[in-house]
């Protein structure tokens, strides 16, 4: 936005108050025998004599200046209505309706130029000369105007002194109006409202106009060309370098991105570059093939494709694996994914991690081979398929979770995490197969795996001598009696019926372990362990659980819940600071060992 201001008259005052000065001067001379006697030749008397004279030349002048305006109108309105030329068409008439009645100026509209304007109101009567100085005056004020046009704050400009008094110079040198009537059509301009020397002509500035009262060099042209340069000179830019915005882009997403590239070319080129569009995320969205193909064109350095959930998924994978060929990480899922794709993925050579959730593998009756020299995750996520063999001798991760597969054939000598969970229909005999081919498993995964044996978790403890991690949860058939897991850190068997006071002597054996959640172990009557890292321990719902003794100097969490028989609890620790025993209705006994401990919430007991 653009504020500009018309300085439309402004007037040499001092050179006015000198002449009118030595005129009143000369009066009082001229008139000082017959007022000596009146006034004295005190000093008081002569100012107020001066006052008396410059006000009542000051009305006779303003009385001529109305006369002025009244011919000034009559010309204006019969050049209005005249063939369109004449002098009053094209001075007052190309004004247009600025002038009211009782010879008040007001404000010309917003077409208006200034060169017209000064022509208009000192050009009246002058010859040629006069009108080309007053026109160069008029030029030079609109070029200085335009200088500033492309600041991007709000400026006020008004058209300099120097072009009004060029004008004036210029008509004085060529005019034959006497010098008296030069200074009447100053004076006109100080009868405003405000009774200031410069009288504002102020509007506002739309860039969004179709008709800029200024172009950029001055001058209209209703060209294609000026047109385009006329916006390109009117454009605002912001101060961002592209370094600047590209760092300020990478926090935004496609979408907004999309929205980003609306703004202007340069907000276009840098939403468009190339680090953004690393990820071609089409997750739910109805992308045809055709427009992928055109996505795969334009960035074909691209690292990471989403398909999930687009249609066709069979054909766009396919565009991904031969398209991008520095693709490292892809997502499919909801749909039907051939043996084709199967066969493909081996030549996509930089990929490292493989995402299919919810698909249809294969045909659903034949085995899908998976085989990739650098693949690092894999996850086959509710998958419907028969059988699977996976040989990935980089393989890292391997997720199977909810997938109705009956047998997994693994060879992946690498693979330190398998997660297996809720795959009901593998059989014990197919998980310990699984499990024992990855001798450096360090986290395993078998919960909701009901076919889950004692003997099969004694094999992996024998074959995985790093194993870490183990959730065995909804496994109704282990308890855990002659399992040996020395390096095992946190175990998870939530309602385990087989988990018993017996198995207690398993768990002892874990003397690295830190977290023991036992909820819903509904056998479970007492548990005795001192174990020197236990940090973490659970037992909600546990409706036989009874005695509870602990001694772990590192134990600083227990979360006791729901378990009505509970009489008893004694506890050693170094460690814990808060300890909540609420509802617990039968505690009789409670024997604490805490030199730190802070809080017990003995609520209701």
């Amino acid at each position: 936005m653009k504020i500009w201001c018309f300085s439309c008259f402004i007037f040499g005052k001092e050179e006015e108050e000198e002449e009118d000065n030595k005129a009143m001067k000369e009066g009082v001379s001229e008139n000082e025998g017959e007022t000596e006697g009146n006034f004295g030749n005190n000093e008081e008397d002569t100012e107020a004599a001066l006052r008396d004279l410059r006000q009542e030349r000051y009305g006779q002048e303003s009385m001529r200046w109305t006369d002025e305006m009244n011919r000034a109108m009559q010309r204006a309105r019969s050049g209005f209505g005249g063939d369109g030329g004449g002098g009053g068409a094209t001075n007052w008439g190309e004004m247009g309706p600025g002038f009211e009645e009782e010879g008040q100026f007001v404000a010309p509209p917003l077409a208006l130029r200034s060169s017209a304007f000064c022509t208009s109101w000192l050009g009246r009567g002058e010859n040629s000369g006069s009108s080309s100085a007053v026109t160069e005056a008029a030029g030079s004020c609109n070029e200085g105007c335009d200088r500033d046009a492309h600041n991007k704050r709000a400026r006020v400009n008004s058209c300099s002194n120097d072009c009004h008094y060029a004008a004036v110079m210029a008509s004085g040198a060529g005019n034959s109006t006497p010098s008296a009537d030069r200074h009447l059509g100053l004076r006109k301009s100080s009868s405003t409202p405000s009774n200031n020397d410069i009288f504002y002509h102020n509007f506002m500035w739309n860039n969004n106009s179709d008709d800029n009262p200024f172009d950029s060099d001055g001058a209209r042209d209703d060209g294609d060309d000026s047109i385009t340069s006329k916006s390109e000179d009117l454009e605002v830019r912001m101060d961002l370098t592209d370094d600047l915005l590209h760092m300020v882009f990478s926090f935004l997403d496609h979408v907004n991105l999309c929205q980003a590239a609306k703004v202007c070319r340069q907000w276009r080129a840098a939403s468009s570059h190339e680090d953004f569009w690393r990820c071609l995320n089409f997750e739910n969205r109805n992308i045809s093939v055709e427009q992928f193909e055109d996505m795969s064109r334009r960035y074909p350095n691209a690292t990471e494709v989403n398909i999930y959930g687009a249609p066709a998924i069979h054909l766009l994978v396919m565009e991904a694996l031969f398209s991008l060929r520095n693709l490292e990480t892809l997502t499919v899922g909801k749909g039907l994914l051939g043996d084709p794709f199967f066969v493909a993925l081996g030549d996509c050579i930089m990929l490292k991690s493989l995402n299919v959730n919810d698909a249809t593998l294969g045909s659903g009756i034949q085995e899908i081979p998976i085989s990739h020299d650098r693949l690092c995750h894999l996850q086959l996520t509710k998958c419907r398929v028969m059988r699977i063999s996976v040989r990935c001798p980089q393989l890292e991760t391997l997720s199977l979770k909810r997938s109705n597969m009956a047998q997994a054939v693994l060879n992946c000598p690498l693979l330190h995490l398998l997660d297996i969970g809720s795959c009901h229909k593998l059989t014990d005999a197919a998980i310990r197969s699984a499990a024992i081919s990855c001798p450096q498993l360090e986290s395993i995964d078998m919960s909701n795996c009901s076919c889950v044996s004692d003997e099969t978790l004694r094999e992996i403890a024998l074959t995985c001598a790093n194993l870490h991690i183990l959730n065995a949860s909804y496994c109704p058939n282990i308890s855990l009696e002659s399992v040996r897991l020395p390096m095992l850190t946190v175990l998870k068997l939530h309602s385990c019926e087989g988990i018993t006071s017996a198995s207690m002597s398993a768990i002892a054996y874990s003397y690295m372990l830190e977290v023991l959640e036992l909820d819903n172990c509904s056998l479970l009557t007492s548990v005795s362990l001192d174990l020197p890292r236990l940090q973490n321990i659970r037992l909600v719902h546990c409706r036989k659980f009874a005695d509870l003794n602990l001694q772990s100097i590192m134990l600083s969490s227990i979360m006791l819940s729901n378990c009505p028989a509970l009489h008893r609890i004694n506890i050693t620790s170094n460690s814990l600071q808060k300890l909540a025993l609420q509802k617990q209705e039968n505690l009789t006994t409670l024997a604490l060992q805490c030199q730190y401990l802070q809080e017990v919430d003995l609520t209701d007991c």
